[in-house]
Order: C-alpha cells, then structure tokens, then sequence
C-alpha cells in the first residue's frame, strides 16, 4: 500500500497551523509501521520548485504554486499512489485532486478537520461558503472512498451536509515520545497559572477565556498566560484584560512547550469550534489538569474523568474554573486519567494504526 497525502504546507508540526501539525503526526507513524507515505505540498516559501523536505520517515515535495511543475509532479504521485489523503474542505486544490483521483481510479481520502462546523462560519461568508458546497464540494466529498472525521461531533455535521460512501471517525493525537513523562512536581509558593496554546483567533473564544478568568480571579493571585503566534487579535486581547492577570507568552514549539506545559496548573481550552485541540491533548500528555468547551468535541470522552466539560461561554467557563479550583486536591487524579487517556486512545500510533485499517478496507471494496 502506498499512501500519498496532498496539502498545504509542508507538514511542519513546529507550526501554529493544526492540520499539518495532524499530516506530520499521522505520515510519522504511518511510516513507522512500514507504509510507503509521501507528501506533495504546496508552500510560497518552496527553495525552489520540487524542493525535497525531509520529515520523520517521510518526505514533502513542496511547490511554491500549483503550475506545470506541480500539475506534472501531481498526476505522478497520484498515478503511484493507492490511495490519496486530502484534508480540509472548501478547497479547490483538492478539488482538482479529486477530479485528478477519479481520472486515474485513484480512491481519495477526506479528513474534515473541522471545516463543517456552522459556528466558523460568519455573517460574510457563510452564503459564500454555502454557494461552494452545494456547487462543488458537496459532489467531491460524496466521491470520496472514505470520510474521516476526527470526533463523533464532526460526523453528525457531516451527515447534515451530504451522504458519504463510507465514514470513520478517528481522533488526533500526540506523539508520545514528545511527552516521555508528565509533570509531577511543580513549584510551590507561587500564583496558580493557567494556560492556553493555539491560535489567537474568533473561534478559539479567548475573550470569554479572559473575561471568565476575570470574574474567578478577583483577588489577583492567579495567572492566565496564553500561548501562540503574534496577530491583532492578541494585542487586542492583553491591551482589554492584562490589568487581570492576563498575559501573553508568544508562539510556544519543542522544548520551549513543554516547559510552557509543565510550568502550568490548569490547561484551558475554550473554542467555540474544534475537533478536539492537539494543544488540549498535549495538556493532558504532560499530566495538566484540563478544562475545555463541550463545542471543541470532546464530550465523548468525558466519562474517563480526564478533564471538567464548559459551556463556551463566560459564565460557562467560570463556572468550569470555579468548580476546579474547589477540587485542587484532585487535579493530581485528573492528570493522572489525562495521561492514560492519551496512551491509550489520544496518540498519533492508534491514529495512524486506525486509519490503515480503514485504507485496507476502501481497498478491498
């Protein structure tokens, strides 16, 4: 079986950008279990066109746009492939990938990524996006051998949307030997710190974070630092909420995370639209206490005792803060349940085992 996975970018997981965080996990462990896997990516800061990248078991075939170098390198890599892996939605690279698969009875493969979700869409451009799907997509994803959506939540969208040939619902995860072992022994004498690493963006919800945090930090002696890269909305964000113990620590990767993680008490995670965040599972690898919106898909996994559930709203999120530091004598068992969560289900080997089980079954249909 040889796999072909065709992107935007060029699976850096040292990048804010989740999707290629989620190809260089799965691509890794798909290798490591003997699968041919190659990357063709499509980057404006290529070295030049066809520039080799070499990944963990793994390279990316970059092009800087799609021209006739890339058309050319693309319709090899598919004609080679057994089956091609696309991600994301409202994209017309891979609709033209998928015309390109059903040319060369290639099947192709669908990870959503959260794409569906009504709550990313805006007043401006969810007639647009609507207008796109219903014109274009919408056909390809019901081409598609397989639809992989990464939580239970996500298929439910889906199947509002249009009727796949075939699902599976598989979750992201981390790769464990970035988190050998959790923190256990964290400084004392000092202000609680929560924390949060992704994005900075509307649908992450930090605003409702903030001003949650706000109402439960009343006397000061709590710290909420946030992690991720520059943009207008993280100025916007310290200049409302730095006066209540709000503070932001930049772009976090590698070492330089974990040390973020293992420095912090509570992990939050507040998104009004996720598939269950790689920073919210990386959290809980490193043994950080967990609260996270029922909106970022993780209710399925609430039984395990893993992490406490929010509504993503201010008052929800308080609520949710509150109810932790009442408990604080039971943050170590929560971790504890966070960690063997992630061994056990919330890892880049189960994902990628997974999805070479669903593979094997598209190509013996």
């Amino acid at each position: 079986m040889k796999v072909l996975h065709v992107i935007l970018g060029k699976a850096d997981k040292n990048r804010p950008n989740g999707v290629n965080q989620v190809i260089a996990g799965l691509a890794t462990h798909t290798a490591r279990l003997g699968v041919p896997v190659s990357v063709l990516g499509l980057a404006k800061s290529a070295a030049h066109e066809g520039e080799l990248v070499a990944r963990d078991g793994f390279e990316v075939e970059v092009y800087s746009r799609p021209g006739p170098a890339f058309r050319a390198a693309l319709r090899k890599a598919v004609g080679a492939a057994d089956i091609v892996h696309l991600h994301g939605t409202y994209s017309r690279l891979n609709l033209r990938v998928g015309r390109l698969c059903a040319e060369l009875k290639t099947p192709y493969v669908v990870t959503l990524h959260g794409g569906l979700s009504p709550a990313r869409n805006t007043w401006r451009n969810a007639w647009k996006k609507d207008l796109f799907h219903m014109l274009f997509q919408k056909r390809h994803l019901e081409r598609a051998a397989l639809i992989h959506a990464l939580t239970e939540e996500e298929s439910t969208e889906a199947l509002e949307r249009f009727r796949p040939a075939a699902m599976t619902v598989i979750p992201n995860g981390v790769d464990l030997s970035d988190f050998p072992a959790p923190a256990t022994n964290r400084a004392q004498n000092r202000p609680i710190q929560l924390g949060y690493i992704g994005r900075i963006s509307r649908e992450k919800n930090l605003d409702a974070l903030c001003e949650a945090f706000a109402q439960v930090n009343g006397a000061g002696d709590a710290q909420l630092l946030l992690a991720g890269p520059d943009s207008p909305e993280s100025a916007a964000i310290l200049r409302r909420w730095s006066a209540h113990g709000v503070g932001f620590v930049g772009p976090k990767f590698g070492d330089d995370k974990r040390a973020f993680l293992a420095g912090l008490d509570l992990f939050v995670h507040p998104s009004r639209a996720d598939v269950f965040s790689i920073g919210a599972m990386e959290a809980l690898a490193s043994g950080v206490p967990l609260v996270i919106s029922r909106t970022s898909d993780a209710s399925h996994f609430a039984g395990t005792g893993a992490f406490i559930l929010c509504e993503p709203t201010a008052f929800g999120i308080a609520r949710a803060l509150r109810r932790a530091f009442n408990c604080q004598a039971g943050w170590p068992e929560m971790a504890r349940r966070g960690r063997q969560l992630v061994e056990s289900r919330l890892n880049w080997n189960a994902a990628a085992t997974d999805l070479m089980a669903a593979y094997k079954n598209v190509l013996e249909r």
